[in-house]
């Protein structure tokens, strides 16, 4: 197991992730003689999870022995994953990002928490995925065309991003002024901590005397929806001249990291951090490329919903693009924090929302 002082760093609980899940190992008294018992907090039983990454958290009661320590996710020892950090009177352990190698299968997963003497299971169901499932609506802009004849699978399920300097090819260019309406069927967004679902493109950084310059960026105005009737947008999107062009609140500038094709890039659901303003100038020869997906990231919380299903993208930047590639490119629609939407009491609010 890792210290807490050799682990990477942790994000706020929640930044970054579609749903979560939370270990806790407890006893009835703090001494010695009263020894632990574990309780898997969730997921939940009978409950289906998104397939996601997940994040995992532990609560050990300090005089637990951390030696026999062990957490196992489909047979796969994740116990170097957690990092240990002491929260008095206790030690909390915690692991993120728990994705990689397939280790969150769609379908059944097991989970085992093990220490001392005692084990606890939990058998769990993922279904469906974290991305945008149909095209609700699209009213293509002037100077629109690009990807249209692979509609609507162009801009479904995962991104294929290029990195930092290469824009993606697996785009739909709205033109000037175009809007696409994106649906999850399989899952809705939920607002939760942090961010809450990501937006992809195909921007890309200039680099100028070996320094990274403005990205090129066409940028899009993001609003969400529970009903596709009734819309919200994020009206933070800033298009006017900035000196660099870095169109705050908008989504199209943050180039896209998450590459469905390349098994080492990371996932389109583990939003990334690093703003932007802090890449440009950066020589490039020094340059560490910033963790997670990349995209341009939203908070539910900032247009006052509690879930959403629908996200509209619209296209509000300049013109540019030759003709048929003219305006915002989408590439995807990942949610970061998200649910599969059951609603057992029929009150038109899933189940994860309430």
């Amino acid at each position: 197991m890792r210290t807490h002082s050799e682990s990477r760093t942790l994000p706020r609980l929640g930044a970054g992730f579609v749903a979560a899940v939370a270990l806790v190992l407890w006893t009835a008294g703090t001494c010695t003689s009263s020894l632990p018992v574990i309780r898997i907090l969730t997921p939940e039983v009978g409950v289906d999870e998104t397939y996601h990454p997940l994040f995992l958290e532990v609560d050990l009661w300090a005089f637990a022995d951390l030696s026999t320590f062990e957490v196992l996710l489909n047979g796969v020892d994740i116990t170097d994953d957690f990092a240990l950090e002491y929260v008095k009177p206790r030690v909390v352990g915690t692991a993120i990002d728990v994705w990689g190698d397939g280790l969150v299968l769609p379908g059944e997963n097991t989970l085992v928490v093990r220490i001392e003497k005692w084990e606890e299971i939990r058998v769990f169901d993922t279904t469906g995925d974290p991305h945008a499932d149909a095209v609700a609506d699209f009213v293509p802009g002037t100077g629109a065309g690009f990807g249209q004849l692979e509609l609507p699978g162009v801009v479904l399920g995962a991104p294929q991003g290029l990195g930092l300097f290469l824009g993606g090819l697996d785009v739909l260019s709205l033109g000037a002024g175009g809007v696409v309406d994106l649906e999850f069927v399989d899952n809705v967004i939920v607002d939760r901590p942090g961010v809450d679902f990501t937006v992809f493109e195909n921007p890309f950084f200039t680099v100028v005397f070996g320094l990274l310059g403005e990205p090129f960026a066409e940028p899009g105005r993001v609003s969400v929806s529970q009903d596709g009737v009734t819309w919200f947008a994020f009206d933070a999107c800033q298009t006017a001249p900035l000196d660099p062009p870095l169109h705050p609140g908008c989504a199209g500038v943050f180039p896209t990291l998450s590459d469905d094709l390349d098994p080492l890039a990371p996932h389109a659901s583990i939003p990334t951090e690093t703003p932007i303003g802090d890449l440009v100038g950066v020589a490039q020869g020094t340059l560490v490329v910033p963790e997670g997906s990349g995209g341009d990231s939203f908070d539910l919380a900032d247009v006052g919903l509690a879930w959403a299903r629908y996200v509209r993208i619209e296209d509000v930047g300049p013109a540019l693009g030759q003709a048929g590639t003219v305006g915002f490119d989408l590439d995807a629609v990942t949610a970061v924090n998200s649910a599969v939407p059951t609603d057992a009491n029929d009150n038109g609010v899933p189940d994860a929302a309430e």
